[in-house]
C-alpha cells in the first residue's frame, strides 16, 4: 500500500495547534472542506494518516466515552497519558508515572513478552465539571 505523506501537513492543519481532540470523521469533513488538499483524502486514507501518525508519536489519542478513537497534535516528546473529563472533554497530561512501568515491567519478566508497549487513560471529572 503507498503511503501518502502529502496528507500528513495537512492532517495536522486540520487539527492545528488546539487542545481539542478530533474524531476521524471530523478531520475528514474537515479536509473535504479546505481547499489545502486536492483531491481530498477518503475517509479510510484518514484512518489510515491518523493510526499511522498516532504510531509514530506525532499524534495523541484517546477514547471518548463512547470508545471512538480521538487525536490531537502530541504536546511532548515525553512519555505521558491522558486524564479525560467525561462531562466537558477537558484532557490534562500526566507525564509517565514510575509505578506504570514497574508493572510494564513485572508483566515482561514473568510473561516472556517482549517489546511490551502501553497507555494509560484515564476518566473522571474535572474540577469545574464536579
Amino acid at each position: 500500500m503507498a503511503r501518502t505523506p502529502g496528507y500528513d501537513g495537512a492532517v495536522l492543519g486540520v487539527l492545528g495547534r488546539g487542545a481539542r481532540f478530533r474524531s476521524c470523521r471530523e478531520i475528514h469533513r474537515d479536509l473535504n472542506r479546505s481547499s489545502s488538499t486536492a483531491p481530498p483524502p477518503s475517509l479510510s486514507t484518514v484512518y489510515r494518516t491518523v493510526h499511522r501518525m498516532s504510531r509514530e508519536g506525532v499524534l495523541d489519542t484517546i477514547r471518548s466515552p463512547d470508545g471512538e478513537r480521538l487525536y490531537r497534535r502530541c504536546r511532548t516528546p515525553v512519555r505521558h497519558h491522558h486524564l479525560f473529563c467525561r462531562v466537558c472533554g477537558t484532557v490534562e497530561e500526566i507525564t509517565e508515572v514510575a509505578e506504570v512501568g514497574e508493572v510494564v515491567e513485572r508483566i515482561r519478566r514473568t510473561s516472556g513478552f517482549a517489546a511490551i508497549d502501553h497507555t494509560l487513560e484515564l476518566t473522571g471529572l474535572c474540577p469545574r465539571c464536579h
